[in-house]
C-alpha cells in the first residue's frame, strides 16, 4: 500500500502544479477541477499526514473553510505539532477577530 500512497502523492503534486498554472493563467474553473480531484484522492488516505496537508491546501484554495478546519482537526489528532495545521487555524481565527 505504501507504493500506492507514494504514487498518489506524486500525482497530486503534478496536479497541484497544473492547478497553479491554470490559476496563474486565470483559468479558474480548470484550477478548481484539479483541486476537487486532489481532495477526492486524498480522501482515500484519511490517516496519512501528507495527504491531509494536500487536502487542506486544496480546500483552502476552494475557500471551503469549514471543511478545511475539519481536516485540520483530523491532522492535529495525528500530529498535534504540525505547524501547517496550527497556521491554518490561526489564519482562520484571524478572519474573525473578537
Amino acid at each position: 500500500m505504501e507504493n500506492k500512497i507514494n504514487k498518489d502523492i506524486s500525482n497530486i503534486f503534478r496536479m497541484k502544479d497544473i492547478a497553479n498554472i491554470y490559476h496563474l493563467t486565470e483559468q479558474k474553473e480548470k484550477a478548481e477541477k484539479y483541486h476537487k480531484t486532489i481532495i477526492k484522492i486524498c480522501e482515500k488516505y484519511p490517516s496519512n499526514e501528507n495527504m491531509l496537508l494536500l487536502k487542506i491546501s486544496s480546500q483552502n484554495y476552494l475557500k471551503t473553510s469549514y471543511k478545511s478546519l475539519e481536516t485540520t482537526k483530523r491532522l492535529l489528532k495525528l500530529n498535534p505539532y504540525n505547524i501547517y495545521a496550527l497556521f491554518n487555524i490561526a489564519k482562520y481565527l484571524n478572519k474573525f477577530p473578537t
